[in-house]
């Protein structure tokens, strides 16, 4: 009975949410845009999203959807309001009362985003639940299973020079800044260049190190996709040029993971289709994994709450660990008291310049927002059940 009025509470909470989203967008492009310029923008949406579908092949993962959405939410990003800022500005209209206080509003919420104090207390409540996913490590129970952790590696590195498989132009044409051979080679044996996501890698790696101590077996699942800025060269397939092949070279080179003990998932471009292909590749019969129905999820603390619920959807039955690092914020003291006092208490301070708008506050009020978008989409699409039955006990 409980879990029955919880589907309708959910359902109900689904339906009501689609029609607040479809009135907001009707409130927006038909009351607030020229009918000239609303004519351009949807013509604009339908070219982009023919020549998506083109370029990308058939829709994967409902891609057509989540860049539909993209568009949709990005008004509602700092960015997104600038943009729609600027553009009112410049169309040369007379401003009424109404248009001048969402102008107001926007400069408001654009100054507020920029503000280091507010972008600390936006992105600390999302951390916070990644935190309250964190569990206990569970024992493995079912008779030879391995630890299988698996680390969502989407946008943890940049795309660097790698050392050439073939031979060199012999008749190269001319170049008015060439690079020296021995600068190329220099530039080729550089590690692997990690973005500040690339807390994740040594995080998952650390968690590797301590399982293998306790004797679990444990296998590293990368999932990360193919990069978009990467330009596909004739003969290259999606696993040479996925991010996933270059994690797994940090991971074996820097910090001495085998070979052997990583699987790669070079499709994992979103959370969603990350859970949907790890499931396939550990459900696969041939390669003959057994992970004892538990995993270990590494991601960042920001989206570590929609990642686990996402996997719990996806898996069913397993047990999800969550693992989140790339924090931004300390967890409130309050939720400390009963654990820490004194100096082992770490606390943030809050300072004179916390109240003057940075670019570095921009971007992460920008981050958080997004994960909020992100988590009503998978709402939306019932990717993921925030509300969940109570267990006996």
């Amino acid at each position: 009975m409980v879990l029955l009025l919880t589907d309708v509470f959910l359902l109900l909470t689904q339906v009501l949410l689609w029609l607040l989203v479809g009135l907001i967008g009707w409130f927006v492009l038909l009351r607030s845009l020229p009918r000239a310029f609303l004519s351009l923008l949807v013509l604009l949406l339908i070219l982009a999203v023919l020549a998506l579908s083109f370029f990308q092949g058939p829709p994967l993962d409902g891609g057509v959807l989540e860049v539909l959405w993209r568009v949709i939410s990005f008004p509602f990003s700092p960015l997104g309001l600038g943009i729609i800022l600027l553009l009112i500005l410049l169309s040369g209209q007379k401003l009424g009362k109404t248009a001048k206080n969402l102008i107001l509003l926007v400069l408001t919420l654009l100054a507020l985003g920029s503000v280091p104090i507010v972008s600390y207390y936006l992105t600390r409540e999302l951390e916070v639940e990644g935190i309250e996913q964190v569990r206990p490590q569970p024992a493995l129970t079912v008779p030879g299973s391995r630890r299988v952790i698996v680390l969502l590696g989407q946008e943890t590195t940049r795309p660097q020079l790698r050392t050439p498989q073939q031979a060199a132009p012999a008749n190269p044409p001319f170049i008015e800044r060439p690079i020296t051979p021995e600068t190329f080679q220099i530039l080729t044996a550089l590690p692997t260049q990690l973005t500040e996501r690339g807390d994740r890698i040594l995080y998952a790696a650390q968690l590797f190190q301590e399982e293998s101590r306790l004797g679990t077996n444990p296998l590293i699942v990368v999932s990360a996709g193919v990069r978009p800025e990467r330009r596909r060269r004739d003969g290259e397939r999606d696993e040479d040029i996925s991010e996933a092949r270059d994690i797994q070279r940090f991971l074996t080179r820097e910090l001495n993971v085998p070979e052997g003990s990583i699987l790669l998932d070079s499709g994992g471009n979103s959370l969603r289709r990350s859970a949907e292909r790890v499931q396939a590749l550990l459900s696969d019969q041939q390669r003959g994994i057994n992970f004892g129905n538990q995993l270990t999820l590494v991601t960042s603390a920001l989206s570590m709450n929609r990642a686990v619920l996402t996997f719990n959807r996806v898996f069913n039955e397993a047990i999800v660990t969550a693992r989140p690092t790339d924090f931004y914020t300390l967890p409130p003291a309050e939720n400390l008291a009963r654990l820490v006092q004194g100096r082992d208490l770490i606390e943030r301070e809050i300072i004179v310049t916390d109240f003057l708008p940075t670019a570095d506050a921009f971007y992460i009020s920008s981050q958080a927002i997004e994960e909020y978008l992100n988590s009503i989409f998978y709402f939306l699409r019932g990717w993921i059940r925030p509300l969940q039955a109570p267990t006996p006990r």
